[in-house]
């Protein structure tokens, strides 16, 4: 199982990086073949941990030889991007993802997909996480919520800011927990139904902190989850639509993601619940025929796929409620219970469900 570090300090980036430059001059000057050994991070190498119920990486690794013509492109891939990232580190920048592409698109197809997993792959051979790199990605994330913060020469609190609430840092891990009175966290999926929430004042009301990473969620989202759990000890309730996509959104907060496996003991939340819209609300809330929505070919296959999983297959909640979706060929979004009013969903739905603790 690969294990990666959560912090580094800058000179021990530069450090890492110039012992691992060092290695591919004696092999030139030695007349070896230029190899990086990169651990693997393709589904096949994923260990899941049951007890823990977390998404790990394995041990197996790949070569990236510069005279191997298959893989030749994503050694100087590697090297190219390495010197960046150390460029940076001198000088005490960090850089954006779509900085590092653009300094040779070319090199990289014209495709940024292929510079953004270089650097995770390369974050994973120095077996650290990304923002270790001084790497940051644009955060989409928002909360809000009683939540005092401290952000370089800023304090602030996420109540104060408006109905917007705060725009997540992408520099989560430099951000400073001064104080935190909320008692939960409640992390819903789409922005749609984090507005309904937030004009409602349902984080007044029932006094907790709502996030959405709005989709996909990136990795500061994650981290602040992660954080607000581990440090304030607060639980984690998770909110998405009833299809396929939103069960996988709430699985990579909960166990972590496939693609960032190496990371999952940085991000995953395990003892995160999954609060809803679960299929077998759609009957219990009595969602109506009318708003319920047909799964396509797509929906199906993900469902499918995703049943494969071991942290599904051997989680007996999880299977039940993603073979009913399959059952059924339904799928709903959160804003089908507005059915039975606008307010259902926080005056009825979110509160009933967690009173009665009705979540897997």
């Amino acid at each position: 199982m690969k294990l990666v570090r959560e912090t580094l300090k800058q000179e021990e980036l530069i450090s890492m990086i110039e012992k691992l430059a060092k290695a591919i001059y004696q092999d030139i000057k030695h007349h070896n073949n230029p190899t990086f050994s990169v651990p693997s991070r393709s589904s096949d190498n994923i260990i899941y941990n049951e007890r823990k119920d977390v998404i790990y990486l394995g041990d197996r690794e790949s070569k990236r030889s510069f005279h191997n013509t298959g893989t030749s492109t994503a050694f100087t891939q590697m090297l190219f991007i390495l010197s960046i990232i150390h460029e940076a580190a001198v000088n005490g920048k960090h850089l954006t993802k779509r900085e590092i592409y653009y300094q040779d698109p070319e090199l990289f197809d014209k495709d940024q997909k292929t510079s953004d997993d270089i650097i995770e792959d390369i974050a994973v051979t120095l077996g650290v996480t990304r923002p270790c790199l001084r790497v940051v990605a644009t955060a989409k994330g928002v909360c809000i919520g009683d939540l005092t913060l401290r952000e370089g020469e800023d304090t602030f609190n996420c109540n104060m800011l408006g109905r917007g609430g705060w725009s997540i840092s992408p520099f989560i891990d430099e951000v400073e927990i001064v104080d935190c009175g909320a008692e939960f966290v409640l992390v819903v999926e789409k922005d749609a139904a984090m507005i309904r929430l937030v004009e409602e004042e349902f984080h007044k009301k029932y006094n907790c902190l709502l996030i959405t990473g709005k989709g996909q969620p990136d990795i500061a989202t994650r981290r602040l989850v992660r954080r607000l759990h581990k440090e304030e000890g607060l639980p984690v309730y998770i909110l998405t639509d009833s299809d396929s996509y939103g069960m996988q959104i709430c699985s990579s907060y909960k166990r972590g993601s496939i693609s960032l496996s190496f990371e999952s003991p940085y991000l995953a939340v395990p003892k995160a619940k999954y609060l809803g819209l679960l299929p077998s609300d759609l009957d219990k809330f009595k969602v109506p025929k009318a708003a319920r929505l047909k799964m396509t070919e797509w929906d199906i296959k993900k469902a499918q796929t995703m049943l494969q999983y071991p942290w599904i297959s051997k989680n007996r909640r999880w299977k039940k409620e993603l073979l009913l979706m399959l059952e059924r060929k339904e799928k709903a979004e959160l804003q089908a219970l507005a059915k039975h009013g606008i307010t259902f969903m926080t005056d009825v739905y979110i509160p009933q469900k967690l009173e009665t603790m009705d979540w897997i």
